[in-house]
Parts: C-alpha cells; sequence; structure tokens
C-alpha cells in the first residue's frame, strides 16, 4: 500500500520523503509538519526504541546558510535549560561527525502529543491562567540561564490533554542583549524593539507573552502589537485586531487584575513594562485559591 503524497516545499528538506527509512540513528516513524526551512518527523531510536521529534534541515545553497545556523543555535541554547515546560533538546546530528560545519543536521527533540494554543478552542479563563503560569515560569527559567525566546506566540505553546505545557521553537532565542542584523519576530506578537532592530532582552519576551495571552483570551491581537510590522514579511489582517480599551472593557469576564497585567506587559517602552518575574508572582496569585476565613 502506498503512502499518501507528502507537501513539497522550496528547501531540500522539504522536497524529500523520509517514511520508513533512517536519518542517523532513528527510523522514522511519520510526518509532522515543516518548518520555515526544514521538516519535522516523529523518529524512533533505533536502540532504545524511544520516540523522538527529529527537525531536518538541508542547506544547498547560501540563502539556506542561516537556517543551519538557526539549528545550531537551537540546539546550544536548548541544552543549557531544563524546564518541565519547555520541550527537550537531545541530541544534534551532523553529516559527519568530523565535520562541525555541516550542510545536513538533524535536530533531536523530545516528543510532544499536544497541539498549540493556536489550534485549540479557548480554555475557560481558570484553565488559561494555569497555562499563562507555566509559560511565565519556563520563560522566568531561560532569563535566569541568560536567554531569550523572542518568539513566544500562541503556536510556540503546546498543550497536551493533562494540561501540561510545553514551549517549542528556539529558533530564535537568543543572548539578552543580543541585536539582530534581521528583523525576526511573529506579525501580531513581536515587540518594537524587535522591528527597530534594538538589543533583544528578557523585556522582549514580555511583550510577546503580553501579546500571546491577549491573543488566547480574546481571540484578537493586541492593538500594541498589529501595529508593529515595520520590516516583517507580512502583515496583521485588521479585522482581527482588538479595539482600543483595557482587555477588561473588550471582554467583561477578564478580571481587572489580568488587564492591568496585560497592560503593563504590553507598554511601547521596554524599561516601563514589568520583569517576568512579577508576571509569575501575579500569575501565581491569580491561581492560587484564598482560604476562607472562619465565621
Amino acid at each position: 500500500m502506498s503512502l499518501p503524497p507528502l507537501p513539497v516545499g522550496e528547501c531540500a528538506a522539504q522536497q524529500r520523503d523520509y517514511r520508513s527509512k533512517m536519518l542517523w540513528d532513528y527510523r522514522v516513524q511519520r510526518y509532522v509538519g515543516d518548518g520555515a526551512s526544514s521538516r519535522i518527523w516523529v523518529v524512533r531510536d533505533q536502540k532504545t526504541q524511544t520516540i523522538y521529534a527529529l527537525k531536518h534541515v538541508i542547506a544547498e545553497g547560501e540563502k539556506e546558510e542561516r537556517f543551519l545556523d538557526q539549528v545550531r543555535q537551537e540546539w546550544e541554547i536548548g541544552s543549557k535549560l531544563s524546564h518541565p515546560a519547555i520541550r527537550a533538546m537531545v541530541r544534534l546530528c551532523r553529516d559527519s561527525l568530523l565535520n562541525r560545519n555541516a550542510r545536513e543536521l538533524g535536530l533531536v527533540m523530545e516528543y510532544v502529543d499536544a497541539e498549540d494554543l493556536a489550534t485549540i478552542p479557548k480554555p475557560p479563563l481558570a484553565e488559561c491562567l494555569t497555562i499563562f503560569k507555566q509559560v511565565a515560569s519556563a520563560l522566568v527559567h531561560m532569563h535566569e540561564r541568560g536567554f531569550v525566546h523572542a518568539d513566544m506566540k500562541p503556536l510556540n505553546i503546546l498543550y497536551d490533554d493533562s494540561k501540561h505545557v510545553k514551549l517549542i521553537d528556539l529558533g530564535q532565542a537568543c543572548k539578552s542583549g543580543t541585536t539582530k542584523e534581521r528583523v525576526q519576530g511573529s506579525p501580531g506578537f513581536i515587540a518594537p524593539e524587535q522591528t527597530a532592530r534594538e538589543a533583544i532582552t528578557e523585556q522582549t519576551d514580555v511583550f510577546n507573552f503580553g501579546a500571546t495571552m491577549f491573543w488566547v483570551l480574546l481571540r484578537r491581537y493586541a492593538p500594541q502589537a498589529a501595529k508593529n510590522t515595520d520590516g516583517t514579511k507580512s502583515r496583521v489582517d485588521p479585522s482581527f485586531v482588538a479595539g482600543a480599551g483595557a482587555p477588561m472593557k473588550l471582554d467583561s469576564t477578564i478580571p481587572q487584575e489580568l488587564s492591568d497585567l496585560l497592560l503593563d506587559c504590553l507598554e511601547e517602552e521596554p524599561h516601563k513594562r514589568k520583569r517576568m518575574t512579577y508576571v509569575l508572582r501575579q500569575l501565581t496569585a491569580m491561581t492560587t485559591p484564598v482560604a476562607k476565613t472562619p465565621a
């Protein structure tokens, strides 16, 4: 029985079908999806029989070289992190063990059986707060290690049936204080300093995360983030941008303390935003039941 055809992309990795074949020490089980210049497979370790996800990138020209750099960066940063809400990095496979400047790379990662927040229906408010708290905890961990995610958005947050979160895609992550040569970020979530190609810091994650929480709660883009499109390849559809005003005015189910927190995160100037440790404390307080005073 023949397998159904896979989508064919522009890059080399997206033009090859490895189903039932070997990639390094792993047998490919099934296709997951495609990234900017990569293909993601579910694979099985032939020695341990453990299931992993493998991001495969092949560079056949100078244009694709930066995608190899992103995978190397994802490995370098991800391998230094250890948090239950961040997808674990397992191994970086090269086309040759003797060639550190490989033209083909495979990033072996923890396999997560979950959907992203951009796909699932909006969870109830209490569940949203629990999700946000897990994400904030993961970002605090990254910041304590000196790194910034720099692409926080619903698509990069996986959420499983056990109500556990996993942050994914560290392809744009960097050391705090990095100034990038190109504008990187996702329209609708990108911070002003990213489009201005200024230093990327922990406060960049605060803005991206604030825009993410806003979208999850309202299913509309925050106007503070939607306007940041300079230098990006695409723009946000104006019909999907929320109106001006406090989030609680746009949705009466959003409590004032959460509405205020979103606005604190979405301040245009980085130094005016709250730190992620503060965001985590506030979210923790919102998810902690208040003890009843005995009558």
